[in-house]
């Protein structure tokens, strides 16, 4: 259906490949407005379209990508503080944050162990639900991240304990 919609292009006098359209279609999460969003970047990028081109991430969603790759490179309070401006700067900007929470979990959970993704969901759901409760939104963004950096760090050390 979003194939068809992005067919919008012939009424601007653009051309859009099919495999194009379709690669929109499959990376926008049948979300409308992110897949003409998409579009348009891709046309920024690079026109006339190529079948082969790379279509563009938005760049609130490269940020949350760096932000998890933080998140697990450290689990110190230091490194906390430093995602918590990450997740300002993203509030900032307009971002909802169950936006930012899911994207955010989504790529915490893609590094993750399975032993570890129910943990990790069963607390994402818990923080979601009482940010949706509560008005202070980087509270709990934040103890979010706090909580994973504990679980992390800790299966972390069981791991390595096991090995040495």
């Amino acid at each position: 259906d979003i194939c068809k919609i992005l067919k919008i292009c012939k009424k601007e006098g653009l051309t859009l490949p099919d495999e194009l359209a379709l690669i929109i279609s499959q990376n926008c999460e049948r979300n409308l407005r992110r897949a003409i969003l998409m579009l348009e970047a891709s046309k920024v990028k690079q026109y006339p379209f190529d079948v082969k081109q790379s279509v563009v991430v938005p760049d609130w969603q490269l940020y949350i990508g760096d932000t998890a790759k933080q998140i697990l490179s450290q689990q110190t309070p230091g490194k906390l503080l430093e995602v918590r401006s990450m997740l300002y700067e993203l509030i900032v900007h307009g971002i909802p944050t169950n936006v930012i929470f899911k994207f955010l979990l989504k790529e915490l959970v893609k590094n993750c162990d399975i032993s570890l993704k129910h943990d990790i969901v069963e607390i994402a759901s818990f923080y979601e639900h009482s940010l949706l409760k509560g008005n202070k939104t980087m509270f709990h963004l934040e103890a979010f991240v706090a909580k994973f950096m504990l679980l992390y760090s800790k299966f972390m050390e069981e791991s390595l304990n096991g090995i040495f």
